[in-house]
């Protein structure tokens, strides 16, 4: 099977529907899973440090109700933490939409299932038009969990320079491009069995 190929079925994609702080909200739903310890995971999520490697490093009062920050992407409140299993966090772009993101985590083995559920009452969110580059919903947090897929395997151990998607080329812009067309396919369905609340 061509490696692109692999790259596109290892991950499982959905939509549901959330009430956020902000409103009701549509809300991404990405799983994978990840052959490493759970323990191992959850501390690669939320360990500052290990978050400067593969996205970006964290500042804030890293408790339940504290506030953190990511600088030049997102604000936020820690709304609940649950170790090693779940956690819940406001999330403010630069934009200012306000969204929910949360991660729950489910040990199989040796290995782990990570589950990134990402809510917003943005109306354009999950895929980009082509033209666009911004990072939207789907492939954007898909990016993020192959950069703590590579960390957590050893093979990514110095900061990007940028994450922005305009600096994305090669076989990454590839791999991109294709996951944005599965995400406008798999918004478009969900569109047609929620007809009285069509979003983007």
């Amino acid at each position: 099977m061509p490696e692109l190929e692999v790259k596109l079925n290892e991950t499982e994609r959905g939509f549901g529907l959330r009430q956020i702080h902000a409103g009701h909200a549509v809300m991404v739903v990405i799983a994978r899973s990840l052959p490493h310890p759970i323990e191992e995971v959850w501390d690669a999520l939320t360990d500052p440090g290990r978050l400067a490697v593969y996205l970006v490093e964290p500042e804030g009062d890293f408790r339940r109700g504290g506030e953190y920050r990511l600088p030049d992407n997102a604000t936020g409140v820690i709304e609940r933490c649950d170790p090693p299993r779940l956690l819940t966090v406001s999330w403010v772009p630069g934009h200012g939409q306000a969204g929910e993101l949360e991660i729950r985590l489910a040990a199989e083995d040796s290995t782990t299932r990570i589950e990134l559920r990402y809510a917003s009452v943005r109306k354009r969110f999950v895929y980009a038009d082509p033209g666009e580059e911004e990072w939207p919903a789907g492939p954007g947090w898909e990016f993020v969990l192959d950069r703590l897929a590579a960390y957590l395997e050893g093979s990514l151990t110095t900061p990007a320079q940028s994450l922005a998607l305009t600096d994305i080329g090669g076989e990454d812009r590839e791999l991109y491009e294709h996951r944005n067309r599965l995400w406008a396919e798999a918004k478009l369905e969900f569109d047609r069995e929620h007809r009285s609340n069509p979003r983007r």
